[in-house]
């Protein structure tokens, strides 16, 4: 843990000031809401993970105190950046969580608007200052004034001009083409044994999403391998679109309706079927368009859709020693036994999909020929 912070310093000098008294701000205007850099700023949360309306309600409040402007300097008083950081305290003087040292550390300058929403993100997320309270919201007005009260930590805070400036951020950007949330899995979720899956067998899978986006899915919109992304699968077999996609949607899916991705994980045969346990990552591609996880879509993230496999030999087709630390295709995305401390769509730190539930959907195994 990082060093003690003296509470005074907690205080963001902006907090007593509105954008209109902070110098520079005037430039960031001509946009269709009230801040050129409220788009970046919100995409930036979304693609963290955040949902749309958290994102809108953490932009509202960068709205009032600088708008978004991370050159802004608070007029007669010690706000700094788009958060309004003070100047002796968060800016650049707390031990282990000053904007100034994470800028040197990161490398990267201390005025650029990127560095400072990783520095919020930072801060959310290593030191607290409201996160669990920000993810708990249910709504934009909410979220807002969550980060107000435990990030912004403000004196005369204006909330109600916040609010407004967060509901329009989330009118404005928070229809996001293409996004899933988790609805159910065929295969053990997280802290659950290991798949296993027996070299030269198939274990039928099925993973249900729900469309948050404003697109309908169609045949384009596929299951692929991440971590990294387009990572060729040892577990892909001849039902696969390809090594690096598992399955694609069949028909459309209308927003707000769920989507069901039907594969098979393939347990290899000869040189290929090395024992050990894998750990296969998936996320959603619309080919040909994006990812759901770039930046601005509406997720999931990468590392979201995990499946922890124990891979086990069958009928003399083990092809090495393998050991527990095969890893899939010997890129990222497949990697040793690391404990099995994840399973299935992980609902913890900044993933955003919400507590798992498992639909008891049986694994059906059949011999491949």
């Amino acid at each position: 843990m990082l060093g003690f912070i003296v509470a005074i310093a907690l205080v963001l000098g902006g907090c007593v000031a509105g954008p209109e008294e902070t110098a520079g701000a005037e430039e960031a205007l001509a946009a269709p809401t009230a801040f050129a850099n409220d788009q970046p700023a919100f995409n930036f949360f979304v693609a963290k993970g955040l949902t749309t309306f958290q994102a809108a309600g953490i932009v509202g409040n960068l709205d009032q105190e600088s708008g978004v402007n991370p050159s802004s300097v608070q007029s007669g008083g010690p706000g700094r950046g788009i958060a309004q950081w003070s100047v002796g305290g968060r800016w650049d003087t707390s031990a282990g969580d000053n904007a100034t040292a994470y800028a040197t550390q990161q490398g990267e300058n201390l005025q650029s608007l990127n560095l400072q929403l990783e520095f919020i993100w930072y801060e959310l997320t290593v030191h607290g200052y409201g996160y669990n309270d920000l993810r708990a919201t249910t709504n934009v007005t909410d979220a807002t004034i969550a980060f107000m009260d435990k990030f912004e930590i403000c004196g005369t805070c204006a909330s109600s001009q916040r609010v407004t400036y967060a509901k329009a951020v989330l009118m404005q950007y928070g229809q996001i083409p293409f996004g899933a949330s988790y609805v159910s899995q065929s295969w053990p979720l997280a802290s659950a044994p290991a798949l296993q899956v027996t070299c030269g067998e198939s274990v039928a899978a099925t993973i249900t999403l729900k469309n948050t986006g404003t697109m309908t899915w169609n045949g384009d919109t596929k299951l692929g391998t991440t971590e990294p992304r387009d990572r060729t699968s040892i577990f892909a077999g001849a039902d696969w679109n390809a090594a690096n996609r598992a399955a694609a949607i069949s028909g459309t899916v209308a927003p707000g309706a769920n989507g069901t991705f039907s594969f098979a994980f393939d347990g290899p045969t000869g040189a290929a079927c090395v024992p050990g346990t894998y750990h296969e990552h998936f996320g959603l591609v619309q080919d040909g368009t994006a990812w759901f996880s770039d930046n601005g879509g509406g997720g999931p993230p990468d590392d979201q859709i995990e499946a922890l496999i124990e891979l086990v030999p069958g009928d003399g087709m083990t092809g090495s020693d393998g050991g527990s630390n095969a890893g899939s295709d010997g890129g990222g995305g497949g990697g040793g036994d690391t404990g099995g401390q994840t399973v299935g769509c992980d609902a913890g730190g900044a993933s955003g999909l919400g507590s798992l539930l498992l639909v008891g959907a049986a694994l059906v195994r059949r011999r491949r020929r």
